[in-house]
């Protein structure tokens, strides 16, 4: 499963999905749960457009870029039912239910968004760099090794939604293949991601990378933008997850929203290999992501692992890898021929 409209899109031969999105025209009022009957219509009348769509010849395609987006489009739909939904959030699956209006939820976020940067990221993988990288502020994980603890701890540059869509139509002048919402984590901050893309006029890829947490509700409505799934698998077990990020019942979600996103986009996994956790969290994810997902899935087996943060409180993942983890590691997605990047 590789990267096959992503790549049509860096070459112009395919359109973004947030860019079909804001062209599909809507017509909405009422509370939360008569938008989403007519967000559930227009979905599917977005799957039948977007496979019409693909199937243009190359002129059409560019033909309908240059129509203009009508005054209330399928993406102002999508921004009004996650207002909605943070009166009572349920973004992630910790489902706090806080409003958000009011109040912060566990991930420390309201309704103002913030982020602490935004480069052409050139450590990325392959196919992506140059990323155009936004680091949103906050996160609605708590793991004790976080490497990014300064964003995800404070919030530094509130975000102004047409200030950033100009900065990713400049960074795409400059070369980005792609729009890459990271953190911290996007998921919260999902309603500002899409004015944003409202906003933007470029052709260009959305990853959404994320720790895949979110709930199902968040992802029936961001799975219409989002190109590619950059999505971090960081424990084969919830018994982990819950000790090292204080998150419960990991496993069945995570595994839920990777195939859900296999079949609503395109995939790129990361799995941060950790300390004397080979058995219970390595090779468990590389035999599910081989038997579910296909050896063919994009999987970057990432060995840049070391103790920050609160992970000397934890002396079992107080170190580094060793050479013989590492080589078992290696093995192990060799043995399950996943298409390593």
């Amino acid at each position: 499963m590789t990267l096959l409209r992503y790549e049509g899109i860096n070459l112009g031969k395919e359109i973004a999905k947030f860019q079909i999105v804001k062209r599909m025209e809507a017509e909405f009022d009422g509370e939360l749960e008569e938008l989403l009957k007519i967000h559930e219509s227009l979905k599917k009348e977005f799957r039948e457009l977007m496979e019409g769509i693909d199937e243009l010849e190359d002129e059409k395609k560019e033909g309908f870029l240059q129509k203009k987006p009508p005054k209330t489009s399928f993406i102002d739909l999508k921004i009004k039912i996650l207002e909605k939904m943070l009166e009572s959030c349920s973004f992630c699956e910790r489902r706090c239910n806080v409003n958000r209006y009011e109040e912060e939820g566990f991930c420390k976020c309201g309704v103002k968004s913030y982020y602490s940067s935004d480069f052409l990221h050139m450590g990325e993988e392959p196919e992506l760099i140059p990323s155009h990288t936004i680091f949103f502020n906050r996160c609605t994980f708590r793991c004790v090794f976080c490497q990014n603890f300064d964003i995800v701890y404070s919030d530094d540059y509130p975000v102004n939604e047409t200030e950033l869509a100009r900065t990713i139509d400049r960074r795409f002048t400059q070369g980005s293949r792609n729009v890459n919402f990271v953190g911290g984590n996007p998921d919260q901050h999902s309603h500002t991601i899409l004015k944003i893309l409202k906003q933007v006029e470029s052709n260009i890829p959305v990853v959404w990378n994320s720790n895949m947490y979110h709930s199902e509700e968040l992802a029936d409505v961001i799975e219409d933008v989002v190109d590619v799934w950059l999505g971090d698998f960081k424990y084969g077990n919830s018994r982990c997850a819950l000790k090292y990020s204080k998150v419960k019942s990991y496993w069945e979600i995570i595994t839920r929203n990777f195939k859900r996103a296999s079949v609503n986009g395109e995939l790129l996994i990361r799995h941060l290999v950790m300390p004397g956790h080979i058995d219970c969290c390595t090779e468990k994810i590389v035999r599910w992501v081989a038997d579910e997902l296909g050896n063919e899935t994009r999987f970057n087996l990432m060995f840049q692992y070391y103790p920050t943060y609160k992970a000397y409180d934890y002396p079992e993942i107080s170190r580094r890898l060793t050479r013989e983890e590492i080589s078992r590691s290696l093995n192990i997605a060799r043995r399950h021929s996943l298409n390593l990047v």
